[in-house]
This record gives structure tokens, C-alpha cells and sequence, in this order.
């Protein structure tokens, strides 16, 4: 008895049903980690624990409710040679602002391509903005009657501005938040704003030809797996000991 409330005789028995629960939410987060491992621009995704008290069990008994909070590790992976001047990675803050069909979201992932109608596109086809538009890379732009995407020469400079053959025909949209926390996970490496507030990015420089790595570290992934491995085979051995004792004491009892 706590004050008036009655602790519940079957809460490690809960208990240890509620871990259950919470590794199975722990593996999905890691297996998706691992899953994700060669996507560019991925950020791992984490669980934060929390216990609250609460009354959770019948009118009057108490017992100390674990709560999962799941967040985003915003920092930022390795960079990747490709030589690709369509690849592109911000060195610093910000991401890259795309237009998907439900509205802005934004990026550090920047293997980038064209499509059919000239524009810089992510891989699912969303145009990278410049200016608050489109990036079309049109060789009517090139000078010296250079009109082949072969001939093309495509460049952006460390603060973001795009040139075809040197003339410049935007600079890309790279911003920031006042709070980056409360970006939420779109998909695999889109974010959208979530109630933060866009701002220009400042810190960063552009660097062509280079992709940002996900920033998930494989052996800690794996070395998450054992240890989840273990401690569902401890809650399987608790609970089948827990059945066994509750079996005696049913037969007893019947005697």
C-alpha cells in the first residue's frame, strides 16, 4: 500500500510485457537504421525512454508507465566522392529545399538528377528550388552556341549559385531552422517543417560532385541488435518462469 494505492500483485509480470513492447519498438527503429545504411543524406532515428506515474491498472493502482519519444540524430555523415557535378553536399548547416506535390520539404540528401524536362530533381522526381523555383537546366542558357547537355558545363559554387557555361541562373534554396528539433521524417531522408521556422542558412558551402553519406554507424547498429536479442530472451525466460510458478501454485491450491 503507497498512500492509499494498492501496488498491482502481476506488475512484473506487466512489467516485463511492457519491455517486451519497448525492445520491439527498439528493433524496428535499429533494423530501419540498418536498412538505410547506403541512403544518402539518412539520419538515424533514435528512442528516448521516459517513465511517468500513473494510475494504469484498475481505479486505484499505481505503477510507473514507460513512455518512447522518438527523435532524429540531425548530425551530418560523411561525404562521398562521386564526380558527379549533378551530386551536391552541404559543408555545415542547412538542407536543400525540394518541391514534392504536398508541399516544400527539405533534404541533405543531393544525388541529384534531371528529368525529362531539364530540371534538377531529387530521385523521387522533386525539383530542387533555386530562388523559390525549379532548377532547369536549359542549354539555350550556355554561351559560345553550346546547346548539347553533352556540351553543357554545369556548375555550383561553394554559396550555392548555378551556372550553365558560366552564367548564372539561380542560386539554391539551403536553409535552416530556429528550431531543428521539431522537423518531422518524411520517407527516408525528407524532412518537413513541422511547426519550425525557415530561415536562410549562413554556415555552409556547397561542394560539387560529393554526396552526404547517412550518418548511421553500422556497428553500433549491430552491437543494438545483440543487446535487444538478449534482453527479449531474459524477458521470454522471466515470463516462463512466471508461468510455471503461477501453474504450481494453481495446482496447490487445487490439492
Amino acid at each position: 500500500m503507497i498512500d492509499g494505492w494498492r501496488i498491482n500483485p502481476q506488475l512484473g509480470l506487466l512489467e516485463a510485457l511492457e519491455g517486451a513492447q519497448l525492445l520491439e519498438r527498439r528493433l524496428t527503429v535499429t533494423t530501419n537504421n540498418l536498412a538505410n545504411i547506403d541512403t544518402p543524406g539518412y539520419k538515424e532515428d533514435r528512442l528516448e525512454f521516459r517513465e511517468v506515474l500513473m494510475k494504469k491498472i484498475g481505479p486505484r493502482y499505481i505503477r510507473a508507465f514507460k513512455e518512447t519519444v522518438p527523435y532524429t540524430v540531425m548530425k551530418p555523415g560523411p561525404f562521398e566522392h562521386t564526380g558527379n557535378p549533378f551530386d551536391l553536399a552541404i559543408a555545415g548547416e542547412g538542407f536543400f529545399k525540394v518541391q514534392t506535390p504536398n508541399g516544400i520539404a527539405y533534404t541533405r540528401a543531393g544525388d541529384f538528377t534531371l528529368d525529362s524536362q531539364r530540371r534538377l530533381v531529387t530521385p523521387d522526381g522533386y525539383p530542387v528550388l533555386a530562388n523559390g523555383a525549379p532548377i532547369v537546366v536549359d542549354p539555350g542558357f550556355a554561351k559560345g552556341g553550346l546547346v548539347t547537355m553533352e556540351n553543357i558545363r554545369f556548375t555550383v559554387s561553394p554559396d550555392g549559385l548555378v551556372s550553365i557555361d558560366g552564367t548564372p541562373i539561380g542560386k539554391l534554396d539551403i536553409v535552416t531552422f530556429d528550431d531543428i528539433s521539431k522537423l518531422k521524417k518524411i520517407g527516408k531522408n525528407l524532412f518537413v517543417a513541422n511547426g519550425a521556422h525557415e530561415i536562410p542558412a549562413k554556415d555552409y558551402q556547397i561542394r560539387q560532385g560529393y554526396i552526404e553519406s547517412s550518418n548511421v554507424d553500422p556497428v553500433k547498429e549491430m552491437v543494438k541488435l545483440i543487446e535487444i536479442q538478449r534482453r527479449f530472451q531474459s524477458i521470454q525466460k522471466f515470463i516462463q518462469g512466471w508461468d510455471e510458478t503461477t501453474e504450481r501454485l494453481i495446482n496447490t491450491a487445487n490439492r
